[in-house]
C-alpha cells in the first residue's frame, strides 16, 4: 500500500495534537505538526503539504490569517484546508471554498476528519 499524502496539522493543543496525529497516521498520512501558525508558515514555504488540518485560534499568526496568506499566494492558492475549531463557521465563511476548504467543529470525530480530507485532496 502507497502512504497517503503529507498533512500538514497546525494545532496548539498537545492533547490534540496527539489525538490527531495518532489517527491521521493510522490511516496512512504522514503528519508534520506545528504548534502555531508561523511555525505552520515557514513548515509551507519549506515543502508543501498535500492539505493543512488547523485551528483557527493559534498563537503568533491566527489561523484565518495564515488561511487567507495560503490564498493569496499563487504556489499555495489550491492547497486544501481543513479547519478544526471550536469557532463558529461564521468566522471563516470568507475562507471556505467548496472542494478546498472545510470547517469541523472540536469535538472533531476521526471519521468526520477522515472523510473531509478525503473530500478535499479529491478535489484538489
Amino acid at each position: 500500500m502507497n502512504p497517503r499524502p503529507e498533512i500538514l496539522l497546525v494545532e496548539d493543543n498537545p492533547d490534540t495534537v496527539s489525538f490527531l496525529a495518532r489517527r491521521l497516521e493510522e490511516e496512512g498520512y504522514t503528519v508534520r505538526v506545528a504548534r502555531d501558525g508561523q511555525v505552520a508558515r515557514e513548515a509551507i514555504a519549506e515543502a508543501v503539504p498535500a492539505a493543512v488540518v488547523m485551528d483557527i485560534n493559534l498563537p503568533v499568526v491566527n489561523g484565518d490569517e495564515l488561511a487567507r496568506e495560503i490564498r493569496r499566494n499563487p504556489r499555495t492558492a489550491a492547497l486544501p484546508v481543513v479547519f478544526v475549531t471550536a469557532e463558529s463557521e461564521e468566522r471563516v465563511q470568507d475562507l471556505l471554498e467548496p472542494g478546498r476548504t472545510l470547517c469541523l467543529e472540536k469535538a472533531i470525530k476521526t471519521r468526520a476528519l477522515l472523510t473531509a480530507l478525503s473530500q478535499v485532496l479529491e478535489a484538489s
